[in-house]
């Protein structure tokens, strides 16, 4: 029987074969060879990063030359449920088995100080947090957040003189962030603002756009929605009964407690001489929004300012139960009923 292939074929074959291994060799150490070395950069894993993530963080600081070579390594070594947020610093050149492993072991830098900033933190709260941990002097950080001069679109819609308590009140996303000690309070301002950038889907700023509302205006119904739900499934519902307070004709007074407590101060009751104090952000004795928002919310409260229920609620009172849930209704009638059915269940 005659060969398949004739030895001359053959050896031409093996001999291309060897090529390509050789060549793929070649490729396969480009793919991996680490970066030119240079001075230290920092990379900041935020918590829930994925290794997709990662990777892409690390070419961006130029510590990788593809970021799917990192993936590989991290997928072929089953390091991926190993990595750990944190703030590393690494000198480019560094392999890509010693970035991982560095990482998978949670090696972050020596200084660093997480941080997490609860939702419906206020500005000046946020400013004892970073203080009482050693980032930066609550005087630094107030005087930056209301002075500071920082870059991002979504600072566009915050209104010149507005007489608001802190400028940007409203606008430092509540997240887990990873700090050296004695930071600048201006790049950790500026930190906190790009991170509520990055989690607003652009189509939510032109939903409200579509409404004709401000993204001021959902920064400051969020933070009050942040602020009155207890209940998650009710921020949708708060939402809404703010919206449709707004809209009715003849205006009716927002009423809402926790724009009051901003003003006062946050006490455990109000009195109904705090109902009464002077201030724009008193919504008892002034109509419409008060100059801004009243606290710092997180991404579920800004979807439900974005896309509040659609309903025909508007009141609502706290059942009194130590639930965190509401009664809402339609009327002033059912209203007082609802705060009668409260005061029961009061303990």
């Amino acid at each position: 029987m005659r060969p398949l292939i004739r030895p001359a074929v053959k050896k031409a074959l093996a001999a291309a074969v060897a090529g390509l291994i050789i060549a793929a060799g070649v490729g396969g150490w480009a793919w991996f060879r680490p970066t030119a070395a240079g001075a230290p950069v920092v990379v900041v894993i935020r918590p829930g990063s994925s290794v997709s993530d990662i990777a892409d963080e690390l070419q961006r600081a130029g510590l990788v030359r593809h970021a799917s070579a990192f993936q590989v390594y991290v997928w072929g070594r089953r390091l991926a449920p190993q990595l750990k947020a944190g703030r590393y610093q690494f000198v480019p050149g560094t392999s890509i088995p010693t970035l991982a492993w560095a990482i998978a072991e949670g090696k972050v830098s020596p200084d660093t100080v997480r941080v997490t900033i609860p939702e419906g933190f206020t500005v000046e709260k946020i400013a004892d947090l970073l203080q009482a941990q050693g980032v930066c002097s609550k005087a630094e950080f107030l005087r930056e957040v209301d002075h500071g001069q920082f870059n991002g679109a979504i600072l566009a819609s915050i209104p010149k003189g507005a007489p608001m308590q802190h400028r940007l009140e409203g606008y430092l996303f509540p997240d887990t962030y990873f700090w050296e000690k004695h930071s600048p309070a201006h790049q950790v301002i500026q930190d906190m603002i790009d991170n509520l950038a990055a989690h607003i889907p652009q189509d939510w700023i032109r939903t409200a756009e579509a409404r004709g509302e401000s993204w001021h205006a959902v920064m400051t119904v969020a933070s009050m929605v942040e602020r009155e739900a207890k209940v998650p499934a009710e921020r949708p519902q708060i939402a809404g009964v703010i919206y449709n307070r707004l809209r009715s004709r003849p205006p009716m007074p927002l009423q809402v407690d926790a724009t009051v407590e901003y003003a006062v101060g946050y006490k455990p009751v109000l009195t109904y001489q705090d109902l009464e104090v002077d201030s724009p952000f008193n919504t008892y004795i002034h109509i419409g929004l008060p100059p801004g928002p009243i606290a710092n919310p997180g991404l579920d409260s800004i979807r439900a300012a974005v896309f509040p229920a659609t309903n025909d609620y508007y009141y609502y009172v706290a059942k009194g139960d130590g639930s965190g849930a509401h009664y809402f209704a339609r009327t002033y009638a059912e209203h007082l009923q609802n705060e009668e059915k409260a005061q029961g269940s009061s303990p």
